[in-house]
């Protein structure tokens, strides 16, 4: 005959469910992740108590106790977890996640009122990737090559003003011509009366007297 204390979980077996999808979450180290379960109740419930555990022995991740039909703020727990309940679903957020948070999680669900039954999820395994170098080396290339891209934009651009500025210089010196080829020289005007009186008169002077003439 079976005892009493194996007679009481198996009643309650089916009055209580939780189920966690999906069963596998791969996130890259320093992302965020979510983690889901549903509360299944065959009967009308007023308060349960909701955990989370990790099966690396760390014990209770957060807990929280939560009302039916009543949405919960997101309830602080250990450090960079968040638990937020949406009836009948409640979330686990991780943020920043670590190589040390790998490891499968499980959710725990015991009602409080108005009998008292227990249900565990099947759990979510979290596997959590390093961000190898390809993954940091395409970030690198995609911004080496943004900064390649604007560096030859510039180049060409100062190539193309200093061209513009070389022709821009020789069309103004081959512009520019000698003063004495823009300007014909003009003739000089012809000498003036009083000009040629005043050169008769010192040749006069230089050749001397004149002579007296002859009887």
């Amino acid at each position: 005959m079976w005892g009493l204390g194996v007679l009481i979980p198996l009643l309650g077996a089916g009055a209580l469910q939780v189920s966690q999808d999906p069963g596998e979450v791969q996130v890259t180290a320093g992302d965020g992740v979510a983690l889901g379960c549903q509360v299944l109740a065959a009967e009308p419930w007023d308060l349960l108590r909701l955990e989370w555990v990790q099966d690396t022995g760390r014990g209770v991740l957060c807990a929280a106790r939560l009302r039916p039909t009543v949405p919960a703020p997101p309830a602080p727990c250990a450090p960079r977890l968040r638990l937020a309940w949406h009836p009948p679903r409640a979330t686990l957020s991780l943020r920043q996640a670590r190589g040390d948070d790998a490891g499968r999680y499980l959710c725990r669900v015991t009602l409080e009122i108005p009998q008292h039954s227990t249900a565990t999820g099947n759990g979510t395994l979290l596997r959590v990737t390093p961000a190898d170098g390809t993954h940091q080396a395409g970030l690198a290339w995609g911004l080496a090559g943004a900064l390649g891209g604007t560096a030859l934009l510039l180049g060409l651009a100062l190539i193309g003003h200093r061209r513009w500025r070389r022709s821009s210089d020789t069309g103004i010196y081959l512009n520019v011509l000698p003063r004495s080829a823009q300007t014909p020289k003009k003739p000089l005007p012809p000498p003036t009366v009083t000009e040629n009186s005043l050169y008769q008169g010192g040749l006069q002077r230089a050749q001397g007297p004149p002579a007296a003439p002859r009887p």
